[in-house]
């Protein structure tokens, strides 16, 4: 019984081994699949960026002075270091238009409120100005 339990032991050491290697190739495999995946989607993501920032670079006609605290600011550079963006500029107009897309909700509301606003003014202006017409102008006698 002897050379059976040492065969058997081999045997297992020999399979064991055998699945480590076939484990140890899976891993490979799926870290080189998920690394390609990762650069996929980094490359997609990039992409994206870089058409809706084309998008933007088109239409950008008018120019905005702003300061800014230096986290956004490392936030802008590191999209133009990155290459998203061509400058701060791009980077700025950018994250400005990405910042409506994400808040669109908040500004409807407000367009919505801005012309009732503006309505409620023109109905003040055409109160006022019936009153001036309504009421005769006195003239100082002397």
């Amino acid at each position: 019984m002897g050379q059976d339990s040492k065969d058997n032991e081999g045997n297992l050491r020999d399979e064991i081994e055998s699945l480590i290697g076939d484990a140890n190739k899976v891993i490979k495999v799926a870290v080189v699949k998920g690394s390609q995946a990762a650069e996929s989607v980094g490359e997609s993501l990039k992409d994206a960026i870089k058409d809706t920032l084309d998008g933007a670079r088109s239409a950008r006609d008018s120019v905005v002075m702003v300061r800014m605290n230096k986290e956004s600011l490392a936030r802008v550079d590191e999209l133009v270091e990155a290459d998203i963006a061509g400058s701060r500029s791009e980077a700025a107009a950018f994250l400005i238009a990405e910042g409506i897309k994400a808040k669109q909700g908040l500004f409807d509301t407000m367009a919505e409120k801005l012309e009732q606003i503006r309505k409620t003014r023109e109905e003040l202006k055409r109160l006022l100005e019936d009153e001036r017409e309504q009421t005769p102008e006195t003239s100082e006698e002397s």
